[in-house]
């Protein structure tokens, strides 16, 4: 589950402001509806990326594991079984800027491959 639907532990700031983005998107979508302007948020999990990796070390270093260890929770946490890559955000994000998503607004979209822990 994405940082914007449940807290984490040692990362508040970091949860705080991902719930302030969906409530945000939410807000404005209300607001600019009328104008025919749609607006949605993409929550990714584990995405694969330097941020990322900068974190796996921190949190092996907090939790007193290697950062290879770190990472297999998050494949095993994860039901299709692999860390996502950026690209698999930015295919949800093309979809959201399409017209196949013409009558989608103040929606928050998961994009973690079924990650649901909390």
């Amino acid at each position: 589950m994405p940082a914007s639907e449940a807290g984490v532990p040692l990362l508040a700031h970091y949860a705080a402001s991902k719930f302030a983005v969906v409530g945000f998107t939410q807000s404005l979508a209300k607001e600019v509806a009328e104008h025919g302007i749609r607006v949605n948020a993409v929550c990714p999990g584990f995405v694969r990326t330097s941020m990322q990796e900068r974190e796996i070390v921190w949190e092996a270093e907090l939790r007193g594991m290697t950062a290879e260890a770190v990472r297999a929770e998050y494949v095993a946490l994860t039901p299709l079984g692999r860390i996502e890559e950026p690209e698999d955000v930015a295919e949800v994000a093309v979809f959201l800027a399409s017209d196949l998503s013409r009558f989608l607004t103040g929606e928050s979209i998961n994009v973690t491959g079924g990650v649901l822990t909390d």
